[in-house]
């Protein structure tokens, strides 16, 4: 199961969106921003790929101009990698 990082500016949209998600039964969580991201407040919203619809949903209907962004973590051979997605 892939796992996505929605970045935002501030930490309160972060946390906001969060119990969003989870309000809809989505498994959401506030982690640390890896610092391969280079972006964000320092925390991002965790949550499956599976949710990925459902957080675009919530976002086109919050108007969260503090949203920076959607990335996929990946990790390989001890490495983090992020890429974003649109």
């Amino acid at each position: 199961m892939g796992t996505i990082l929605a970045v935002f500016r501030s930490r309160t949209q972060t946390q906001y969106f969060v119990q969003i998600m989870r309000s809809y039964g989505a498994q959401c969580t506030v982690v640390q921003t890896p610092a391969e991201a280079r972006v964000g407040c320092g925390i991002s919203a965790k949550f499956y790929m599976q949710d990925l619809s459902l957080a675009r949903r919530i976002l086109q209907a919050g108007g969260a101009n503090g949203f920076n962004g959607f990335y996929e973590i990946k990790k390989a051979a001890g490495a983090v990698m992020i890429r974003r997605i649109n």
